[in-house]
């Protein structure tokens, strides 16, 4: 069967003359059948000479394979011309939209630099992520394979003493693989490299194998167990003067290069080279075509994308930080729940806990017990005060009973709740007081599970101010781990300057697992609770609305700021901030994938057009016209002064040439009303001036918003079929939210109605 490349490409000429079948894109569209869609990228310079070489084996094979060229848009190539790339090369902007059978990295003449020192590492790094949701089976050479295995597993490499130039002996490390079907038990391949990849450090990832090496030449090939992803240290795609150019080339820049090894007769380089690797090259690459692209890759090939977000981060986190909130520990049936699923993968290796939450709809959450205690203490009270610590105090043993959990040095409430009770005697504090219900749960989450306590109070920081210390705790939590292979940390609090405990605002034990995550240098972290990710609607409006599977950093924030039920931006932001996966869990059915929130979405299935929305009501709208209002800058300016000179907040402005609606998020009071419009009178003398209430505002939280007008149409269509009158519309200024201003009575019926639309058949187009 044929191998497809693009018209006037220069390799037709060269394989054609070869007898290798090629077809132009002019022949292939009269071909029905469904070829192999293969993608290069090609990072040498000698770019013709590597497309060249990589055609004719793709070319060698039963199979027909359509080729695709991609370059770098962050380096431009020095020795092919400009033509050429334009006309043969595309983009990674103008392919990630699109799935491939197989991938090709080239190598590159760069390895003697550090990888993050090369021009286009970044873009490199990007598509070679992109390249796991997007591609079958990618095949690495060379540098693109230490590359390659830096990237996806940390391997580092090694610059050798003197460049290894050559052809050598090779034999199979593992044979009974695919890969090397119908290979001698001695095979020979070229190899033109600075620097290595070690056995050892190959040895030590459980996901790796080492199919084959030379006892000269070091690894040569080595695959992942999924076998998608195959890594070849050598060059058997080289043409039989590949390495006598780069001899010469080395020699006329006076390098002073050893001849290439059991390359020339006799090692003499005025000789013409023997090949002895060329029947081996071709079945290599006709062995990686048939078995490990044609034989397992989906007929539709967007099917790549079939494992969920949560998957894909599960299956290759190696260090993960769990955080349970107080759901998940109310009693001991849930403590039990969150021990096994800590327990059961070794990989959760730092946990942190909120305090106990309620065990049922009328009970009461452990911290509110506490802040009731403090409040007791504060006014003197100190006898209601011990009663409440003995409530909280029964809580935690009918918790260690229920879950089987013996007296133990470890987890003693008698000797704890006596340190608790003279703190308190002597004036502790309310953060103290309010912040034991985490410290005693994670000092039983230890004793239950085995792991390290460790102290919050000794790690996280707060400055004089109050604010938290962020350099300052994530370098102490760093230290602190490194020595404690695995550890219970209690959420919500730390000390201030003077050592005494100080506490974040509620829900801050999720701020302390994103610190934990940060400083632990997590690959995930899990905040696991009662519910199995976020919802794409409020479940009180819209009945069993659906999880979202995956969500950006900014789309959260963005739910977060228009008031759903989200994650606090405070309790992502140090995760974000060094881009730790999260990944919302919930305790009871922790088979769910839960929501993924990661910084780029693009690359990951989801069923959803859209990731949320979100309503608010109580805003109120003030109204403005005035002929040329926009045209003064002056007048805006004296408009905001007004505003904020009496503290109102202002949500949204939609200004028009003569007109301005300031949305504030507030109600205002007849009196307030009307003293502000007083104001705006005096400063600008509008010709009109209205004070619309009761207007709720509805946000369409999607990542798609700016790429995708038919969303907005949707939005807009939904509302129409049930007569929702709209009073106002926005975009946000990054695209990714859509906001609808309707009455505060139509609020509820008009998120139903977004949702119902974008929710039918899991809401793609």
């Amino acid at each position: 069967m044929p191998i497809k490349v693009p018209n006037n490409l220069p390799a037709v000429k060269t394989l054609t003359e070869e007898n290798v079948f090629v077809m132009t894109d002019t022949r292939a569209m009269t071909q029905d059948i469904r070829p192999l869609q293969i993608l290069i990228l090609n990072l040498m310079p000698t770019k013709i000479d590597t497309e060249t070489q990589l055609t004719r084996l793709l070319g060698n094979t039963p199979l027909q394979v359509e080729l695709e060229l991609l370059q770098t848009s962050s380096h431009k190539a020095q020795n092919t011309s400009e033509e050429h790339m334009l006309a043969f090369y595309k983009t990674f902007d103008q392919i990630k939209h699109k799935f491939y059978d197989g991938l090709i990295i080239t190598g590159a003449p760069v390895e003697l630099m550090e990888f993050e020192e090369v021009e286009y590492w970044d873009e490199l790094c990007e598509i070679m992520e992109w390249s796991k949701s997007h591609v079958h089976s990618t095949f690495h050479i060379c540098w693109g394979a230490q590359a390659g295995l830096y990237y996806h597993y940390g391997i580092r490499k090694h610059i050798l003493p003197k460049k290894l130039s050559g052809v050598y002996k090779h034999h199979l490390d593992y044979s009974k693989g695919m890969l090397f079907r119908g290979f001698d038990d001695e095979f020979y391949v070229p190899h033109s490299r600075n620097t290595e990849v070690r056995r050892e450090d190959v040895e030590k990832i459980e996901d790796l194998r080492i199919i084959s090496s030379s006892d000269e030449a070091g690894l040569y090939a080595v695959k992942s167990k999924n076998d998608r992803q195959i890594f070849i240290m050598g060059h058997s795609e080289y043409d039989a003067n590949t390495l006598y150019k780069e001899y010469i080339r080395d020699k006329n820049a006076g390098l002073n290069p050893e001849v290439p090894c059991n390359y020339f007769p006799g090692d003499d380089d005025t000789k013409e080279p023997v090949v002895k690797w060329r029947s081996c090259a071709n079945l290599l690459y006709s062995n990686w075509l048939n078995y490990f692209v044609y034989q397992s890759t989906p007929y539709d090939l967007t099917k790549l994308q079939a494992d969920a977000p949560a998957d894909i981060y599960q299956e290759r986190a190696g260090l993960k930080v769990a955080k349970f909130g107080g759901s998940s520990l109310a009693d001991g049936g849930q403590l039990k729940k969150a021990v096994d699923i800590v327990t059961g993968d070794p990989s959760r290796r730092y946990v942190v806990v909120s305090a106990p939450g309620k065990r049922f709809p009328e009970d009461v959450k452990v911290t509110d017990m506490l802040l009731s205690c403090a409040a007791a203490a504060e006014k003197g009270d100190l006898s209601e005060a011990d009663g409440i610590l003995e409530d909280v105090k029964k809580r935690f043993d009918d918790t260690a009973e229920s879950y089987g959990l013996t007296k133990s040095a470890a987890f003693d409430t008698e000797s704890e709740f006596a340190r608790i009770k003279e703190a308190v005697e002597d004036g502790a504090g309310r953060d103290y007081i309010a912040s034991r219900g985490e410290y005693l749960a994670a000092k039983m989450f230890a004793a239950a599970s085995g792991y390290d306590f460790v102290d919050a109070a000794g790690m996280i920081f707060f400055d004089e101010d109050g604010a938290y210390d962020e350099k300052k705790s994530e370098a102490a939590v760093a230290d602190e781990l490194s020595g404690h292979d695995k550890a219970v940390i209690p959420g919500f609090y730390g000390c201030d300057e003077s050592g005494n405990v100080k506490t974040f605002s509620r829900g801050g034990s999720d701020i302390t697992g994103a610190i934990v995550a940060a400083a632990a240098g997590a690959d995930l972290y899990e905040n696991w609770t009662d519910v199995s990710g976020l919802l794409m609607a409020d479940p009180s409006i819209v009945k069993d609305p659906l999880t979202v599977p995956v969500i950006t950093y900014k789309e959260l924030r963005e739910m977060a700021y228009m008031g759903a039920a989200v994650m606090h931006e405070d309790a992502i932001k140090p995760a974000a901030r060094v881009e730790v996966p999260i990944n919302i869990r919930n305790t009871n059915r922790p088979a769910d994938n839960g929501t993924m929130i990661v910084k780029n979405a693009d690359y990951y299935n989801s069923p959803l057009d859209i990731s949320g929305i979100s309503g608010k009501s109580g805003y109120t709208a003030i109204a403005l016209e005035k002929t040329g209002l926009n045209d003064n800058p002056k007048y805006r300016t004296d408009i905001l002064r007004i505003f904020a000179g009496r503290g109102i907040r202002i949500r949204n402005l939609l200004s028009g040439i003569d007109s301005l609606n300031i949305i504030v998020g507030d109600r205002l009071t007849p009196e307030c009303a009307g003293e502000l419009t007083a104001d705006i009178k005096k400063a600008v003398e509008p010709d009109s001036i209205t004070v619309n209430e009761g207007l709720s505002i509805v946000a369409i939280i999607g990542r798609d918003l700016s790429t995708v007008p038919a969303i907005a149409v949707r939005v807009l269509q939904a509302l129409a079929n049930k007569k929702i009158n709209i009073k106002l519309i926005d975009h946000g200024s990054g695209k990714m939210n859509m906001m609808v201003g309707v009455s505060d009575e139509d609020a509820d019926m008009a998120i139903q109605a977004i949702y119902n639309e974008f929710s039918r058949k899991g809401g793609r187009l």
